[in-house]
C-alpha cells in the first residue's frame, strides 16, 4: 500500500512540474493585428495579437513556460505559466515576463500597470497545448 501512495504521489509531482515552452513570435504565428482596448477593462490575446489603449501597445510574444497543474491530475502546487509581452510608448519599447502564480503578476510602465489575469486553456496531463490555443486575459490600468 505505501508503495501505490507514493507511486501515485511521484506519478502527480512530475505531471505538476513538467513545463513547456512555446517560444512562438508573432510573426510565425499569426499576422500582426492591432486592436483598440478600452482602459481598465481585462480583454483577451492569443500570440502575436496587439493591442493598444491610448498611445500604448501591448503585444502578446510567447509563452516561456507553463507548468499549472493539469485539471485532471491532483498536485501539491498550483504550478505556474509565465507569459512574454512586448511593450511600445512614445518610440520606447520593452519586454516583460508576467506569472499566474509567481510574481511578477504584473508590470508598471510610465503611469500604466500591466495585469496578467489569466491564461488559458487549463492543461490536461496527457494533452499538450498547441500555442495558437493559448490566451491571455490582460488587465490595464492607470
Amino acid at each position: 500500500m505505501r508503495q501505490l501512495t507514493a507511486a501515485l504521489l511521484i506519478a502527480a509531482l512530475a505531471a505538476c512540474s513538467r513545463s513547456t515552452s512555446t517560444e512562438v513570435t508573432a510573426s510565425s504565428q499569426t499576422s500582426q493585428t492591432t486592436s483598440q482596448q478600452e482602459l481598465g477593462r481585462a480583454f483577451a490575446m492569443k500570440i502575436g495579437e496587439s493591442v493598444a489603449i491610448n498611445d500604448l501597445r501591448v503585444t502578446f510574444r510567447s509563452v516561456d513556460g507553463d507548468s499549472r497543474c493539469a485539471i485532471d491530475v491532483a498536485c501539491v502546487w498550483a504550478g505556474d505559466a509565465a507569459i512574454a509581452l512586448k511593450i511600445d510608448q512614445g518610440g520606447k519599447s520593452a519586454v516583460a515576463t508576467l506569472h499566474t502564480t509567481l510574481d511578477p503578476k504584473k508590470t508598471d510602465w510610465n503611469g500604466y500597470t500591466i495585469s496578467l489575469v489569466s491564461v488559458s486553456p487549463d492543461r490536461r496531463a496527457a494533452t499538450a497545448i498547441d500555442p495558437a490555443d493559448y490566451r491571455v486575459e490582460l488587465l490595464i490600468t492607470r
